[in-house]
């Protein structure tokens, strides 16, 4: 595997990084990923394997895609989405990927009820933990403990990783998150039109920032600034 390989070709969202991701309660989350990819190995098991557990729309994939940016050419990174590959060959897949120093597996409880996925996850950690270099990220919706398996040596595994469950934003934090990523894509988004669109367009982050991505393409097209009527005119709110 070389260097960087993200395999399927996967393109990871830019403006997805830590400097990006408003802590709000999650800060001793963050110095614990920001801290990844510096840790010297020989590393302890709970300091290779990590759990990131929280709803959906939370901020796990963001703060995993952070990981990956942070981690530096120099790194052998290997990032799954295993949504996408519950059906797929679990065998094939993860061959060879405990050769990275990096491995970021995304929703992997779209797979722990998956027989070939559950024994194949079983042995990977086992020989992540056996080389004593490897890094790996798991995101789930609930905790390593509450998820659930088939396979309950697979769920002991899993609770030797280091967990945290990424906390939400509250309200105000939302509308200082949408400011933050509007600023790095050189937007002006003033509080009152942030304010706006977490009133209107419910609590999801993920909502929300799919929202900002509409609305940016929009301005640069039509040559707007974001105000309130051009957000009800662009997301038809």
């Amino acid at each position: 595997m070389s260097p960087q390989q993200l395999p399927l070709a996967v393109q990871l969202p830019d403006d997805e990084i830590f400097s990006t991701f408003l802590a709000g309660d999650n800060s001793t989350l963050l110095s614990w990923l920001e801290s990844l990819p510096t840790t010297e190995p020989p590393l302890r098991r709970s300091q290779q394997l990590t759990w990131l557990s929280g709803a959906s729309g939370v901020g796990k994939s963001h703060l995993m895609h952070s990981v990956i940016a942070s981690a530096g050419s120099q790194y052998r990174i290997a990032y799954l989405p295993l949504r996408e590959l519950a059906k797929a060959d679990a065998s094939a897949v993860l061959q060879g990927i405990d050769q990275a120093d990096l491995i970021c597996l995304d929703d992997i409880d779209t797979v722990t009820l998956e027989q070939n996925w559950s024994f194949e996850l079983f042995s990977l950690i086992n020989r992540v933990t056996d080389n004593e270099s490897t890094r790996l990220v798991m995101t789930a919706k609930q905790s390593a403990a509450q998820t659930k398996v088939l396979l309950p040596d697979l769920q002991s595994r899993f609770q030797w990783a280091t967990g945290f469950q990424v906390q939400p934003l509250n309200d105000e934090e939302k509308i200082n998150a949408l400011i933050l990523r509007a600023q790095w894509r050189g937007l002006e988004l003033p509080n009152d039109v942030a304010a706006f669109m977490t009133q209107r367009l419910g609590r999801s982050m993920r909502d929300l920032m799919k929202a900002l991505n509409e609305l940016d393409k929009a301005s640069i097209t039509y040559q707007r600034r974001l105000t309130i009527p051009f957000v009800k005119q662009v997301l038809e709110i």
